[in-house]
């Protein structure tokens, strides 16, 4: 996969359904969220609290996985995420998922929490 210099150049590449989806994604967590820095990391949008990654989106063919960096978010989650395909760090999100602040309220919230418990 080529390297991207800019979330610009990564949405240029995706086709429009994947551009549409991530972009909506991004600019709503960015309003939403206004504390996180929006960065650009493993070539795919990023978001972190305090220098620490706290969420980030990956496209892919058929959804876009939200990506909550450890296991921990998922874990305690637990039937909050019935409904969702999942693995152990990131929720799947079909390209028209109505952002739901909610959910990203909570994985945000377990990821702070279990930063704070690791800087001890």
């Amino acid at each position: 996969m080529a390297k991207f210099d800019s979330i610009e150049e990564l949405y240029d590449s995706l086709p429009e359904d994947q551009r549409n989806a991530l972009e909506a994604l991004v600019v709503q967590t960015s309003e939403n969220f206004p504390e996180l820095e929006l960065v650009l990391a493993w070539n795919q949008p990023m978001f972190k609290l305090a220098g620490k990654y706290i969420l980030g989106y990956m496209p892919t063919k058929k959804h876009i996985n939200l990506l909550t960096v450890s296991d921990t978010a998922i874990t305690k989650l637990g039937n909050e995420l019935d409904g969702y395909r999942h693995g152990t760090r990131s929720i799947s999100l079909p390209f028209d998922w109505k952002f739901e602040r909610l959910l990203l309220n909570k994985v945000l919230q377990l990821r702070i929490e279990e930063l704070e418990i690791t800087k001890k």
